[in-house]
C-alpha cells in the first residue's frame, strides 16, 4: 500500500501536473472547479502515477450555492488512457469502448433538485452497456452545504468499483478489465455535459485530493518483480500449451467423396446416394440392409464428437 498522489493545493501545487486547468483556480486550501456560462470544461489537468490495479480515490466535496445543473457532467477520478486508435485518440474515453484494453473513472454528477446536486460514478470498462460509459448514483449532496467526503475504489484483479458519501453505505457495481489495464494517471477533470454546456456560472470546492494504491506497491525493493514476471511467463506457456493440446487437428480427407448421411467413403455409398450427396435418404433402400451402416470414417466420427461437444458446452 502507498500512497500515490496526495494533493492539498498549496503554493507550487500545479507545477507537478500536465495539461490544462482551464477555468479552475485556488480558493483557500480548495480547487474552485469553474464551469463558466457556454463551456464544457472547468479543469482538465493529470499526473502520472505507477501503474497500479488497486486504487482509491478520496476528497472533500462542496458544491456552492451558485450550483444549479440542468444536465449531467463529471469530475475527479483517475484513468489508464494508454491505449490508442488509428487517430491517436484514447480507448475508454469519449465515447470509445475499451478495445479491448483502457479504462477511466470520474465522480458522475447529475441535475439539480430541491437543493440537492446527485453524486456517483461514471466509468468506462469492458464490462460496460452504454457506449459512452456506465453511471451510478451513489448519493447527493446539498448545495451550498458543507464539504463532504467522497471516495471511490476500484479493484481490477477482483472485479469491482464501489463509492460513498460522508461515509455512508458503499454502492457496488462489477468492473470488467484485462490483465494489461492499470491505473496510470491521478485526474484532475471536470466536463460539463454530454453535448450540454454550462447554463450559468456555477462551481465546486475540492481539496485533499488523495489516490491511494491499496495494493502492492511497484516500488517496493521487497517485490521480486522478476520472479513475478517468470511465473506470468511460464503460465501462459502452460495455457498454450495445454491449448494445442485440446485442439482438434483435421485427419487427412479418404480417398473418394463422404457421404453426408451415413458417413461412407465408397461411391456408391450403401445409401444409394446420387455422386454420394444424400441427405433425404434416412434409411436403406431395399436389397441394400446386409451391413448397414458402413463403417463412418475418422473424419467423419471427428467431425461429429465435435459438433456434439459443443452442443453439450452451449446448454
Amino acid at each position: 500500500m502507498s500512497i500515490l498522489v496526495h494533493e492539498t493545493f498549496e503554493d507550487g501545487w500545479q507545477d507537478s501536473w500536465k495539461g490544462d486547468i482551464k477555468n479552475a483556480y485556488v480558493s483557500g486550501d480548495a480547487l474552485r472547479l469553474m464551469f463558466r456560462e457556454g463551456n464544457h470544461y472547468g479543469c482538465a489537468l493529470y499526473k502520472e502515477v505507477p501503474p497500479s490495479r488497486h486504487v482509491k480515490v478520496s476528497y472533500m466535496v462542496r458544491a456552492l450555492s451558485n450550483w444549479n445543473s440542468h444536465s449531467t457532467g463529471k469530475t475527479l477520478g483517475f484513468a489508464d488512457l494508454r491505449y490508442k486508435d488509428s487517430k491517436g485518440r484514447s480507448y475508454g474515453h469519449g465515447n470509445r469502448q475499451p478495445n479491448p484494453d483502457g479504462f477511466s473513472f470520474r465522480t458522475w454528477f447529475g441535475k439539480t433538485k430541491d437543493g440537492f446536486m446527485p453524486i456517483g460514478m461514471y466509468f468506462y470498462h469492458l464490462g460496460q452497456v452504454p457506449r459512452w460509459g456506465d453511471s451510478v448514483k451513489v448519493g447527493q449532496i446539498k448545495i451550498g452545504g458543507p464539504p463532504v467526503l467522497f471516495e471511490c475504489e476500484a479493484d481490477f484483479d477482483e472485479g469491482f468499483i464501489r463509492a460513498r458519501v460522508d461515509g455512508g453505505e458503499w454502492v457496488r457495481h462489477n468492473l470488467v478489465v484485462t490483465d494489461k489495464t492499470a491505473v496510470v494517471w491521478a485526474w484532475l477533470d471536470a466536463y460539463y455535459g454530454g453535448p450540454a454546456v454550462a447554463p450559468e456560472n456555477m462551481a465546486w470546492d475540492i481539496s485533499d485530493y488523495k489516490l491511494e494504491n491499496l495494493g502492492p506497491d511497484p516500488l517496493d525493493p521487497g517485490i521480486d518483480w522478476d520472479a513475478i514476471a517468470r511465473m506470468i511467463a511460464e503460465k501462459e506457456e502452460a495455457a498454450k500449451e495445454t491449448a494445442e493440446s485440446e485442439a482438434v487437428e483435421p485427419l487427412e480427407p479418404p480417398p473418394g467423396p463422404i457421404c453426408d448421411d451415413c458417413g461412407c467413403t465408397t461411391c456408391p455409398c450403401p445409401c444409394d446416394c446420387p455422386a454420394c450427396e444424400c441427405g433425404d435418404f434416412k434409411e436403406p433402400p431395399a436389397g441394400k440392409a446386409t451391413g448397414w451402416p458402413p463403417t463412418p470414417s475418422p473424419q467423419y466420427m471427428a467431425e461429429k464428437l465435435r459438433e456434439l461437444a459443443d452442443q453439450i458446452e452451449s446448454l
